[in-house]
């Protein structure tokens, strides 16, 4: 009970100072929920669904247990990947910066696209965010407060998305953010980007401004 308080404190303190994204693009899908949603047990395996679109179908299931975390693609949906070298088969999930640009052409030497896996077992056909033994912990996602990118189908059309996680450096546990997605078929979208203000509010914040700046004009003439 005390670890997963403290783990919970940890992830908590980070979610509070969260700075927002300095990108914004138009035509984005952006959830951040109230609390982030913590993928930490005790005991043994549990699920989490995750629907980034809304229509009812998750692109991803993250998985986690006493010892892993890590996150699974549904349907046709892809994962940018680490991938290891041969005659390994999979990888890791890459942990990416603010403003990396997600879509077709991200990959690029061993970073690449994974979907699942042809012939792996449903269970434990999970790519790895991290993974705790006695000796220490693995991944790439180990110790990361980064974005994972998402390739997925919509309508028999590719979209891209992010997804901001918080992965321990100690412990096998880990909690989702947020997460968004571009809405036009096959166009990128940039990590940690979120939807740009729409012109009222932006004329409404202009407005303010301008009382403001009237105000203390007013106030300097006496």
């Amino acid at each position: 009970m005390h670890r997963r308080r403290f783990i919970v404190l940890v992830f908590a303190t980070a979610w509070l100072g969260l700075a927002q994204a300095g990108s914004a693009q138009g035509t984005i899908a952006y959830y951040r929920p109230d609390t982030p949603i913590l993928l930490f047990t005790h005991g043994f395996a549990q699920y989490y669904p995750l629907d980034l679109d809304s229509d009812g179908n998750p692109e991803l299931t993250f998985g986690y247990d006493f010892h892993f975390v890590g996150v699974r693609s549904e349907q046709a949906t892809r994962l940018l990947t680490n991938m290891d070298p041969p005659p390994n088969v999979g990888g890791s999930v890459a942990p990416l910066p603010s403003g990396f640009v997600i879509g077709p052409y991200s990959p690029a030497g061993s970073l690449q696209w994974l979907g699942r896996i042809p012939g792996a077992p449903y269970d434990t056909d999970f790519n790895t965010l991290i993974q705790c033994f006695n000796v220490g912990c693995t991944g790439d996602f180990r110790g990361q407060h980064a974005y994972m990118a998402v390739e997925f189908d919509r309508g028999g059309n590719r979209h891209y998305g992010w997804v901001l996680l918080q992965v321990s450096s100690i412990a096998a546990a880990g909690q989702i953010e947020a997460w968004s997605w571009e809405t036009r078929p096959g166009v990128p979208i940039l990590a940690g980007a979120v939807p740009e203000p729409s012109v009222w509010a932006l004329l409404v914040g202009g407005g303010i401004l301008m009382v403001w700046f009237n105000r203390k004009r007013n106030e300097r003439r006496g």
